[in-house]
């Protein structure tokens, strides 16, 4: 078993970074302590190299984003060839191939838009329901996350019978600086996987209600699954009251399949978002998909979106390689990541038993997240600040001894994942868990 890689010229370039950027990274959530990234100098497949030769078996995958692998040969070639031809235009000869493989492979993308940020079309899905029904609410979940912005991020409800969302303190994903009373004016929040819940609010407040927003998986709430026939259930109510039912797929698009998790779980919603592994990893791009009768309000100019970016055609080139490079042979390359995956997730939750720490692993093989506890979340508001130390504790050690998961421990692969990096992560994960199960004795005991 390897000792704890040295990171002394890590360090040492970060307190450089820092000097200019603020906490010394590129994103930051209201978390009580300090991130020292890693500056990596290369990658290759799923493997990273840091600033000081130490070697990574790369489970975080950028949150997810790099589907494809570091360094993949035929990705980059594809991305050289669209940078060779024609780099910066509004529109090229291959917007087309990019539309209809998403038009082809995801159900409800009758028609479909280009952005830049999962954060930003989430917005202009927002915009399109309103428009499209006259009404200016929306329902989001407890524990989902749909970006930064501040209508749709973080709160908590304080009366259930009117579930308005508001600032508290102590909200990982609260912020100073929020425009006052702008989640009470737009949104209601309920828990999740609670369908009577969701008809209860829709008989007595439908009329206001433009659309239902969630993710079909609830990764950001620890990737909790949704309970047997509860997407059904909120589609046919979504139905029923008029009600635009939005899916963000900016995690599940791609690593559910290239039909995202609504194919994958048989059902379609009205709008849906995609992002991170759309584009492959190696450059962002977003994506509103959609029934035609509702994106027909972009053609006919009653709804704007805008961006210089959008549509840019290296985002579209590698919109166009990373369906073409996932879709062989039956989605062979991600049956495989799948597969790799599970038997890394074994790995982990055998190591855990031997040392005694409590563990588990659920949500849908790459994008599945670990948690110190003995049974599986069975709502996101289990994912409490309590678990997520612990977790956090773990995704530190194995950090320490080279894998990297999430720092809130979702395992996200790729799917240049290989047999030897199931072997890489046997031979470093049971020191790892030693060392956690120690550290969380000592702080939880």
């Amino acid at each position: 078993m390897t000792a704890t890689l040295d990171t002394t010229s890590n360090r040492a370039y970060h307190d450089r970074v820092k000097k200019v950027l603020p906490g010394g990274v590129h994103y930051n959530f209201n978390m009580p302590w300090e991130e020292v990234p890693i500056h990596f100098t290369g990658g290759r497949g799923s493997r990273l190299f840091d600033m000081d030769g130490n070697e990574y078996l790369d489970l975080y995958a950028r949150f997810g984003a790099m589907i494809l692998g570091h360094s993949h040969e035929e990705y980059i070639e594809a991305l050289g060839t669209a940078m060779r031809d024609v780099l910066c235009a509004s529109h090229t000869d291959f917007d087309a191939d990019a539309l209809e493989l998403m038009n082809r492979h995801i159900p409800c993308a009758e028609m479909v838009r280009f952005a830049v940020s999962g954060s930003e079309v989430l917005q202009a899905a927002l915009r399109l329901a309103r428009a499209y029904t006259g009404r200016n609410r929306f329902v989001r979940f407890e524990n989902h996350y749909h970006g930064s912005y501040d209508n749709i991020m973080g709160g908590r409800v304080p009366d259930r019978a009117d579930p308005v969302p508001v600032d508290f303190r102590g909200d990982l994903k609260g912020t100073a600086g929020r425009a006052t009373d702008i989640m009470a004016d737009q949104s209601f929040m309920l828990p999740w996987n609670d369908a009577d819940a969701l008809e209860t609010l829709l008989a007595e407040r439908g009329e206001e209600i433009a659309c239902v927003l969630t993710e079909p998986v609830c990764v950001n709430g620890g990737s909790v699954e949704p309970a047997p026939g509860y997407l059904e259930r909120v589609r046919e109510l979504c139905t029923r009251y008029g009600v635009v039912l939005i899916f963000d797929e900016v995690i599940t698009g791609m690593r559910m399949g290239l039909g995202g998790a609504q194919k994958a779980l048989g059902v379609t919603p009205d709008l849906a978002t995609f992002g991170k592994a759309l584009a492959g990893g190696g450059v962002p791009i977003a994506a509103l998909t959609g029934k035609r009768s509702i994106m027909e309000l972009l053609e006919s100019k009653r709804v704007v979106h805008a961006g210089t970016f959008n549509g840019y055609s290296l985002g579209t080139a590698a919109v166009r390689a990373t369906f073409e490079i996932l879709g062989r042979d039956d989605e062979a390359a991600l049956t495989g990541m799948r597969g790799r995956v599970v038997a890394i997730q074994e790995i982990l939750r055998a190591e855990a038993e031997r040392v005694g720490l409590p563990l588990i692993v659920q949500g849908p093989a790459g994008l599945a997240s670990f948690h110190c506890r003995e049974t599986p979340l069975e709502a996101p508001s289990q994912y409490d600040f309590d678990l997520m130390g612990k977790d956090i504790v773990v995704t530190s050690a194995l950090a320490r001894h080279g894998v990297l998961v999430s720092s809130i421990s979702r395992m996200y692969a790729n799917a240049s994942l290989s047999d030897a990096d199931v072997e890489f992560f046997a031979d470093r994960a049971p020191k790892a868990l030693v060392e956690a199960k120690h550290q969380i004795d000592e702080i939880y005991s």
